[in-house]
C-alpha cells in the first residue's frame, strides 16, 4: 500500500470518528490531536456548524491566531493555508455559524496556545475582541494531558487501529 493510500486510510478513520463523536469529543480531538498531521480533521471541524463554539475558539488559538497577527496577508504569513484558515474561523465565528456553546473555554487559561503568547511580535492584523472572550458554556471538558481512554485526542481503539495501518 503507498504511503498516500495509507493516509487517505486514516482520514477515513477520523473522518468516521468525527462524524460520530459528540461535542466534547470532538473538543478533545481538537485539544489533543497533533497539529502537524490533522490539517483534513482540522478543516472538517471548521467547515461543521456541528462544531461547538468553544472548539472552534480552541482551533483558532491552537493553529496559532497569536503568532499570525504578524501577518497581514496569506502570502506574507510562514503558513498560508493556516492563515487562511485562522480568518475562515474568525469570519464564522463573528458571524454566528457554530450554532452552540455548550462547553465552557476560556482562550486565557489552560495548557493550549494562548492570546498572550507572542508579546513582543509585531501586530499587522488585530485580534477581533469576540476571539478573546471565553465561551460561558456549562460543561467543562478535561484537556488537559491526555483524558483518560484517549491517545492524541482519539479513544484508545480508535488510535490503534490507526496505529496497525503502519505496521
Amino acid at each position: 500500500m503507498t504511503e498516500e493510500q495509507l493516509e487517505q486510510q486514516e482520514w477515513d478513520i477520523v473522518r468516521n470518528y468525527l462524524v460520530g463523536a459528540t461535542k466534547a469529543q470532538r473538543h478533545i480531538f481538537a485539544a489533543r490531536a497533533n497539529y502537524d498531521g490533522n490539517s483534513e480533521a482540522f478543516r472538517w471541524l471548521v467547515d461543521s456548524s456541528e462544531t461547538d463554539q468553544a472548539t472552534a475558539l480552541l482551533l483558532y488559538w491552537n493553529l496559532g491566531a497569536a503568532w499570525h497577527v504578524q501577518f497581514d496577508s496569506a502570502e506574507a504569513s510562514s503558513s498560508p493555508t493556516t492563515y487562511q484558515l485562522l480568518r475562515l474561523l474568525e469570519q464564522r465565528y463573528k458571524a454566528g455559524f457554530y450554532e452552540t456553546a455548550s462547553i465552557y473555554f476560556d482562550p486565557h487559561r489552560g495548557s493550549g496556545a494562548r492570546p498572550g503568547d507572542y508579546p513582543d511580535i509585531p501586530v499587522k492584523l488585530a485580534i477581533p475582541d469576540i476571539m478573546l472572550r471565553p465561551v460561558e458554556g456549562s460543561e467543562h471538558v478535561a484537556i488537559e494531558g491526555d483524558p483518560e481512554g484517549f491517545d492524541e485526542g482519539l479513544p484508545f481503539d480508535i488510535a490503534e487501529t490507526i496505529y496497525a495501518l503502519y505496521r
